[in-house]
Parts: structure tokens; C-alpha cells; sequence
């Protein structure tokens, strides 16, 4: 299959109105895009992101509403980068939340959105020798106190991810991207000083895309490190402990 330059010719991005999912946006279109489907929740966010170039095609898109994810694989079946990129974090404890409304949205939005939008997709992109791109997190591999309901929406995205690589071997490429902490909304109650700019993420992704890579995607120092530290044996938390204090690297 080939992992050249083309694959990042038409992708499609969710979550791609701020944050991460707009440097992915701009990542692609610096790096040549013919066109890029930005697929939004809001119609003021599509708006905007039609008017900042001709070749950004918005889609209304939530990845957990059938009819939406139905809509937009009819619209860009020329894709040939699926970047599943939205998700939420609600930054609570399986015991600290009333009830499991919360819960269930980390794990609607953070697992059951991709596999939709890799349903959906899948034939269009083995059409097009194409690649899916899931932003995962390190919470996928290291456990994040006092968040377990998301680390689970990411292991669990982290095991499709693994899952798909098999299924879909041979016909489309499957990276995972395990970023810590980057200068967004998401991220806002973290101090800068651990955190990256969202551009070093999608760079090291088109980096990938490009160049024939490695699946997994370890972005900043943080992750590398924390992967490290697993490989090594160490235990998940004793590994976010060592990120934690280590300001400036995640």
C-alpha cells in the first residue's frame, strides 16, 4: 500500500472547529491538501472554516448521530485520510459523578464515534488506499488520576485502533497517536508550562502519513517517555507521577 505524500491529498478531520482538530486543518492545507472536510458541530464554525480557504469543505458532523455520519461518507467519498479526532474529557472519578450520564459521553464520543465514522468509511478508503488516523492519548496506555471513565474511553479506542489495524491490514493503514498535554480548551485548567502546541502533533501525524512510519505516533517528550517507561515495566501511575514532575515536557 502506499504511504506517500498523496495520502494526505483529501482528508477528513472531526472535531476540526478549534483545538488540535483546526491544526490538523491547517497542517494539511500548508502541506498541499487538494481538500480538506472539516467536519463541525456548529454552522457558525462551518462558516468560518469555509471562508478561510476554497479548499476547506465543511461538514456538519457528530460522529455519534447516525444520520450525520451517514451524510458526510456520502459527501467526501473521496477521502483518503479519515483523522478521528473529536473527544471530550469530563475530568471526573467513576465515583465522584451523580450518576453515568458523564460516562457514557466520554465512551459514546471517544470510542463509539470513531468506530462509526471507520464503518462508514472504511470502503471508500480502501478504494482509495487511504489511512485512518486515531488521536488517542497517553491515557490509552498510562492510567491519568482522578479520570477513569475517560482513561477507559481511550483504552477502549486504543483496543478498535489495535482491532481495525487487523481487520483493515492490507487495504488501509491504521496509526494511533498518543499525545499528553496540549494548548487547548481541553487543557485549560492545566499549567502552559506542561503543555505543547497542537501543531507539533499534527505535524509529527503528516510526518507519518508521509513518510511511511511507524502506526503509533508518540508527538512530544511526555509520551515518549511515559511509553518508555511502560515498556520498561514500570507501573501506569508511577509513569504519569514521573510526567508530572517534570515541568515543560507534557
Amino acid at each position: 500500500m502506499s504511504r506517500g505524500p498523496a495520502l494526505a491529498a483529501r482528508p477528513l478531520i472531526t472535531g476540526a472547529a478549534r483545538g488540535i482538530g483546526r491544526a490538523f486543518v491547517d497542517e494539511f492545507l500548508e502541506a498541499g491538501a487538494e481538500r480538506v472536510y472539516a467536519g463541525v458541530r456548529k454552522a457558525v464554525d462551518a462558516d468560518r472554516l469555509a471562508a478561510a480557504d476554497l479548499r476547506v469543505t465543511p461538514l456538519l458532523l457528530d460522529a455519534t448521530d447516525p444520520a450525520q455520519v451517514r451524510a458526510a461518507a456520502a459527501a467526501a467519498a473521496d477521502l483518503t485520510v479519515l483523522v478521528n479526532n473529536a473527544g471530550v474529557q469530563n475530568r471526573g472519578a467513576y465515583l465522584g459523578y451523580p450518576d453515568l450520564t458523564p460516562v457514557r459521553e466520554e465512551m459514546e464520543v471517544n470510542y463509539f464515534g470513531p468506530l462509526a465514522m471507520v464503518r462508514a468509511f472504511a470502503p471508500a478508503l480502501a478504494e482509495n488506499r487511504g489511512a485512518v488516523v486515531n488521536v488517542l492519548s497517553i491515557a490509552a496506555l498510562a492510567y491519568v488520576p482522578s479520570a477513569g471513565p475517560y482513561n477507559a474511553s481511550k483504552m477502549a479506542a486504543q483496543a478498535l485502533t489495535l482491532c481495525l489495524r487487523e481487520e483493515l491490514a492490507g487495504r488501509v493503514r491504521v496509526i494511533g497517536v498518543y499525545p499528553a498535554g496540549y494548548d487547548t480548551a481541553m487543557a485549560a485548567h492545566v499549567d502552559k508550562a506542561f503543555l505543547f502546541p497542537p501543531r507539533q502533533l499534527t505535524a509529527a501525524v503528516l510526518s507519518a502519513l508521509r513518510d511511511g512510519g511507524a502506526d503509533e505516533v508518540l508527538p512530544d517528550a511526555t509520551s515518549q517517555r511515559i511509553a518508555s517507561a511502560l515498556r520498561s515495566g514500570w507501573p501506569a501511575a508511577d509513569a504519569v507521577a514521573e510526567r508530572r514532575g517534570r515541568p515543560g515536557e507534557g
